[in-house]
Parts: structure tokens; C-alpha cells; sequence
């Protein structure tokens, strides 16, 4: 067995899985924020009692500050059932979901992960099985500690090579986004190894894995080095990568960027669960490459958590961002998830190092969104246009 089924098997307490069998999990970690939990109260019954509290990570992260007396209504509501239930929740700002996962909690390979969001493979970067769920789907899992599925089949990719100067991680990760998230992972998990993906970072490895979510897959991780390789299906030299844009209408939809140089664009975002992490500020700041935002161009800046800010400040990236024109949102989604702080309205084209591009993610339908990589996002916001260095 490859090591995801190993790990399944162990979590189920059998000495091996198949795909397509039936089988029940134990849960390590489960997974929510104020933009799923609403549902998850909804649902929860009278008198009903959280499993293990400390396994329970609920943040306020769509929408805090409240943007209306709704959001406001709803985080009071959560802060009252994390008291009732003992469970830990994260109200002041630590930041985004999967990012505080990953300072916080430090999924080991193998960890089992729950969550009611849309990219919880995040935590695949530290080989992590993590599940997407629907709120409704979850409370069972808060209840019990466990977690019924079919097994899925698996897309292995082996990853050689080293990335060159032009491209980033999040470039890797749309070029996997592009080959595989037309169909080809559909219900399946996905599978990251080889030398390539373990020469990225931390941080890169997380970028490469948020949008697995997006390629369709139920899950996916990057394979301990120690472990044996499995049969690929397809292999990646990350020296041929380039960088990398999806256009309108769907995250799927990922050209060069040279393709298409030179498309204005109103709005820049950098930030949250995405790229938010230091070292996607830093590649930013050398997008930027001292030069001012564009004045016809609002560039967001939204560091996935508390500690990513400080590293900001420690640095000086921070100051030297906002002289040069950025706007600095705190920790947490932004604009992203299409809730406040940086809507779009019709007529805005926005170019985003974030998860999402369909019509109306980020505001009006009639806005467009691209998305694109950190170092990618500095460039266009200092020159106006895309591919414009």
C-alpha cells in the first residue's frame, strides 16, 4: 500500500484499504470557521456535546472585523458555544483557518483532518489527510470523533527537478490545476512526490496544496521523502514551469502569463489562505520591486495570521508595503471569500494570488478575476497591467 492508504488503514484499525470500500475513521483534528458554522449551529441538537474539545479548531476569519450586524450576531453565538462546549476559538485575529492549523497545531504525516471548508488539503503540505465537508456533514464528526467514507482511488504525480527564477510554487500549483482539474482527479485523492516537491518550503508545499480543493480531488498530501514512491501518473520537471495565470471563468482555465500580457486591471489581492504567508509577502515586495502601486490599481494585502503580520513588521515589509501604495487588511480571508473588505464591483478586473475565480466570488458577477502568483500579483500592481514587469 502507498503511504495515504496505510494511513487510512490505520485510522480505521484495519491492516489494509481498498479503494471503494466502505470504511470509518478516527478523527485527530476537526476543522471550522464563522463562514461554515453557522450551518453547523443550525444543525447541532438540543443538548448535544462536542466529543473531544481540544481537537476542535473553530476561527473567526470571513468576516472579522463584522462587516454587519448579521456576522456580528453569529460570531457572539460562536463565542457562546465554544464556552458551553470548552472548544478553543480563535476571535482576535489570529488568522486564517489553515494557516493557524499549521502554526498551532502542527499536523504530523498521518494526521486525520476534518473540516467544514473547501480547502482544508491545505494541511496535505505537511502529510496531513485532511476532508472536506459540508457544515451539516461535520456534526456528526464533532459529536462522535469519527468519520465514515469511501475509500477513494488515488493521482499520483512525482515532482523532479527545481524550480527555476521566473516561476513560484503557486505557479506549480496552478500548472497541477490546469492538468488535473478538468476531470482527472474528480473523487479522487492526490498524491505529491519526488525530490521537486520537497525542495519548495514549507510555505511552498502549502501554496501547491490549497488548491487541491479547486482540482477537484477529496483530498491530497505530499508524500513523506522516507517513504517508498509509488507508481505516477504523471511526472513534472519543475525547471519547465513558467508563470502561470487562471483566467475568467474558473480556476481551471490557467494560460502563461505571457498569453495575456498586457490586460489591465483595477485590483490586486495578496493574502489569506492562498498566499499569505511570509514568504509569499517577500515575493510580492520583489514583484514590486520598489515601485509604487499603479495609481489606477488598489493592491490588498491580507497576511494569513498574527504571525505573519509580525514577521512583516520585524522585517520592515509592512512599512515598505504601504509607502509604496498597499492597503494592509488584518489576518484572516479578505476579500476572498466575498464577504468585506475589498469587494469587486461590475466593470473592476481584479488579479488574485488566491484560491477562487469564479463570477461573483469576490463581489459582482460581472467582475473578473484571474489568478495568479504572489511574485506575478506585485509585478501587475506596480505596472497596471498583467505580465507587464
Amino acid at each position: 500500500m502507498n503511504f495515504f492508504y496505510k494511513a487510512l488503514a490505520a485510522a480505521a484499525g484495519r491492516g489494509e484499504v481498498v479503494p471503494g470500500e466502505e470504511i470509518t475513521i478516527n478523527v485527530d483534528l476537526i476543522l471550522a470557521h464563522d463562514g461554515s458554522a453557522g450551518k453547523i449551529l443550525a444543525a447541532w441538537p438540543d443538548g448535544g456535546k462536542v466529543w473531544e474539545p481540544g481537537r476542535v479548531v473553530i476561527t473567526l476569519d470571513h468576516a472579522l472585523p463584522a462587516p454587519a450586524v448579521a456576522s456580528r450576531q453569529l460570531h457572539r453565538e460562536l463565542l457562546e458555544f465554544a464556552r458551553r462546549q470548552g472548544i478553543g476559538l480563535f476571535y482576535r485575529g489570529e488568522g486564517v483557518l489553515h494557516q493557524v492549523v499549521a502554526e498551532r497545531f502542527t499536523p504530523r504525516p498521518g494526521t486525520i483532518i476534518a473540516g467544514a471548508d473547501g480547502h482544508v488539503a491545505t494541511a496535505g503540505a505537511l502529510g496531513a489527510l485532511a476532508f472536506s465537508l459540508a457544515p451539516e456533514e461535520l456534526v456528526p464528526v464533532l459529536l462522535g470523533g469519527k468519520l465514515s467514507l469511501k475509500v477513494p482511488g488515488v493521482v499520483v504525480v512525482n515532482l523532479e527537478g527545481a524550480l527555476g527564477p521566473a516561476a513560484t510554487p503557486r505557479d506549480l500549483g496552478l500548472a497541477l490545476l490546469g492538468r488535473l482539474g478538468n476531470g482527472p482527479l474528480m473523487g479522487k485523492a492526490l498524491l505529491l512526490q519526488g525530490e521537486g516537491i520537497w525542495r519548495l518550503s514549507p510555505a511552498g508545499r502549502m501554496s501547491v496544496c490549497n488548491l487541491i480543493g479547486e482540482m477537484g480531488g477529496v483530498t491530497g498530501l505530499v508524500v513523506p521523502p522516507e517513504e517508498t514512491p509509488a507508481p505516477a501518473a504523471l511526472s513534472i520537471d519543475l525547471a519547465t514551469l513558467e508563470p502561470l495565470v487562471a483566467c475568467p471563468p474558473a480556476p481551471t482555465n490557467v494560460h502563461p502569463v505571457r498569453e495575456v500580457a498586457g490586460i489591465p486591471l483595477t485590483q490586486v489581492l495578496v493574502g489569506g489562505c492562498g498566499s499569505g504567508r511570509l514568504e509569499d509577502m517577500e515575493a510580492l515586495a520583489a514583484g514590486l520591486a520598489g515601485r509604487p502601486v499603479h495609481p489606477e490599481v488598489n493592491l490588498l494585502v491580507v497576511p494569513a495570521s498574527r504571525a505573519v503580520l509580525d514577521g512583516m513588521e520585524e522585517r520592515g515589509l509592512g512599512r515598505a508595503l504601504r509607502e509604496q501604495g498597499a492597503i494592509i487588511l488584518p489576518p484572516g480571508c479578505g476579500p476572498c471569500p466575498g464577504q468585506h473588505a475589498g469587494l469587486l464591483a461590475p466593470g473592476d478586473r481584479a488579479l488574485a494570488a488566491t484560491v477562487r475565480n469564479t463570477p461573483g466570488r469576490m463581489g459582482a458577477a460581472a467582475a473578473e478575476i484571474y489568478l495568479a502568483s504572489p511574485l506575478t500579483a506585485g509585478r501587475a500592481a506596480a505596472a497596471g497591467a498583467i505580465g507587464v514587469n
